[in-house]
């Protein structure tokens, strides 16, 4: 989906900057077009002011022939006829413009444009005297180059303006479509993984209800039933809600209900309740900090966090191993460090322990029980009160995270 929308946005995005830009060289093919024009116009006046009327004034129409050869340039009675034409004229004869004509005589100069043997010229009629008028032409040829370079030089770039705005497009809608993109491919996976995780405790809550239900049964076996079932509700529960965090970890913080907590009470009271745990199979749990650590922070969701990481730490942490957690604070956050004895970590496991669902390679071989969400849930839960974990550097067995959160 995400694919065939990018390519539609990009012809669109394309498109619209190839008009946008046609457009803009249109509008300066206009404005250079009616710049020279105005030039041209402008040099006629200033010629025909200084030169050709300044000239008649003076000596009067007898000269002309032989004065202006350089002009293009008649004297034309009231009928139109030509009375005299300057050395250069010669055979120019162009057609009159009556209209022209009779504007001129009313004391008013026009122009117009005429192609002559296959050349432009602007031609202008104006007034002498009450007599006569005067027409005057000027080629356009050296001034229309301006303009076909510039219509060659529109040809020359229109391949580079497309492959521009092709690769502007493709920018722009990639930039824009990421965050799009990385919705589509989490939602995927996301869905895909609820299937997934969803589908065992059902089924084993759906077999253990029919097994039950083939026959009579007695109360205590009534009663292991409805415990197992109890049992993979909440693991459906849990599940749930792991999925509902993750789910929201994509587009904003967790909202906070921040009261004043004691860190270390947390702690004491998680570590209380693994003490079982722990016993049974010989690891040692080493608790270290003073108590006083109070911060502002989600007292629920903080317990939480160190519910995941002493889980996390209980589970991968082999028989006769050990634990040790201390706690510490600064002028400005709490640190809370958590080392436990483990099986070897390869390097390239380092760099997926925070991905949802991630699950290492130690981890399924020792069919270790496990969502592969709880580091991912307790970085989510630490960065939206404006902390963060990280792994500590390894040492052989030894895994170590440190968690920091703001006092306030």
């Amino acid at each position: 989906m995400i694919v065939p929308t990018k390519k539609r946005l990009t012809i669109i995005f394309t498109s619209v900057i190839l008009l946008f830009t046609i457009i803009i060289l249109g509008i300066s093919y206009v404005f250079i077009h009616q710049s020279i024009t105005n030039v041209a116009k402008n040099h006629m006046k200033e010629d025909i002011r200084t030169e050709l009327l300044d000239q008649y004034r003076r000596s009067g129409i007898d000269p002309v022939s032989k004065m202006w050869s350089v002009h293009l340039f008649e004297i034309l009675n009231s009928s139109g006829s030509v009375v005299v034409t300057s050395q250069s004229t010669g055979p120019f004869y162009p057609e009159l413009n009556r209209q022209m004509l009779q504007k001129a005589y009313r004391g008013k100069q026009g122009f117009e444009y005429r192609n002559i043997n296959g050349e432009d010229y602007l031609i202008s009629y104006f007034p002498l005297d009450g007599k006569y008028v005067g027409r005057a032409a000027l080629s356009l040829t050296d001034m229309q180059k301006y303009e076909k370079n510039f219509l060659d030089l529109i040809l020359v770039a229109l391949p580079g303006i497309f492959l521009f705005s092709y690769l502007t497009s493709r920018f722009l809608v990639n930039h824009a479509m990421e965050k799009i993109s990385d919705f589509f491919t989490f939602q995927e996976t996301f869905s895909s993984n609820v299937t997934h995780e969803l589908r065992s405790p059902l089924a084993s809550l759906k077999g253990n209800l029919e097994v039950t239900l083939r026959k009579e049964r007695t109360a205590d076996e009534y009663k292991d039933t409805l415990s197992l079932s109890l049992k993979e509700v909440n693991r459906i529960i849990s599940l749930l809600n792991n999925l509902y965090l993750l789910a929201s970890s994509k587009f904003k913080p967790l909202d906070l209900f921040r009261n004043q907590t004691d860190i270390m009470r947390i702690i004491g009271d998680v570590a209380r309740t693994y003490e079982a745990a722990m016993a049974a199979r010989g690891i040692v749990f080493t608790l270290t900090g003073a108590g006083g650590l109070l911060c502002l922070c989600d007292e629920a969701l903080i317990r939480r966090t160190i519910e995941n990481l002493i889980d996390n730490a209980v589970k991968y942490t082999p028989d006769n191993g050990s634990i040790s957690l201390g706690a510490e604070k600064d002028q400005k956050r709490i640190s809370i460090t958590i080392t436990n004895t483990c099986r070897t970590i390869e390097k390239d496991e380092l760099k997926h322990i925070f991905d949802p669902f991630y699950r290492g390679r130690a981890t399924v071989q020792t069919s270790i029980e496990g969502k592969g969400l709880g580091l991912y849930i307790s970085r989510y839960i630490v960065r939206s009160h404006g902390g963060d974990i990280r792994v500590n550097t390894t040492y052989g067995n030894l895994f170590s995270l440190t968690v920091t959160i703001p006092l306030a």
